[in-house]
């Protein structure tokens, strides 16, 4: 009896432990951008467990341990993020070597039944939380395809003093 009070104690203080496998099991496999900016390849995610390999974001692919958390933006009951950091080096035109951190940040949510990963940032035009971009499973992939949590977080009007 000792054993599963203590086993209950431990799920309690450490439930992310319980927890990572359900985001896992979610994530794995490829995800493409549904939308190409001129120039630019899509972006690809591949998950494999605890490991996320980001192609065509960083000028070189680039393999980082990912975190998944239940947090969601206001208004969503389903759903959880998921996060990473990347540090790099960039030579300035002065010649000084600076090191850069990036720490982007998904959504994974589902609309009519498909399961979206949208990457999220906050716009200091006033808007707050917008969606930079949405990502589909390789065998769910749709070109052009705009996530409805797009559409809400940044088809908002803009605050009166940005107007033109």
């Amino acid at each position: 009896m000792r054993f599963f009070g203590m086993l209950a104690v431990l799920l309690v203080l450490f439930p992310s432990a319980a927890a990572a496998d359900d985001y896992s099991g979610k994530l794995d496999g490829t995800w493409i951008e549904t939308r190409m900016t001129d120039g630019f390849p899509r972006t690809v995610l591949r998950f494999n467990g605890d490991s996320l390999r980001v192609e065509n974001m960083y000028g070189k692919d680039i393999t980082v341990a990912y975190t998944a958390a239940d947090e969601r933006p206001v208004g969503y009951t389903d759903g959880f993020t998921v996060s990473f950091e990347y540090r790099y080096k960039v030579k300035r035109g002065n010649g000084r070597i600076v090191e850069h951190r990036d720490a982007p940040e998904f959504f994974y949510h589902a609309e009519d039944g498909r399961p979206v990963l949208s990457m999220m940032a906050m716009e200091l035009d006033g808007r707050g939380l917008v969606v930079l971009s949405d990502f589909l499973r390789e065998e769910d992939f749709t070109d052009g395809f705009v996530s409805e949590l797009r559409h809400r977080l940044n088809d908002r009007p803009y605050p009166p003093m940005y107007k033109e």
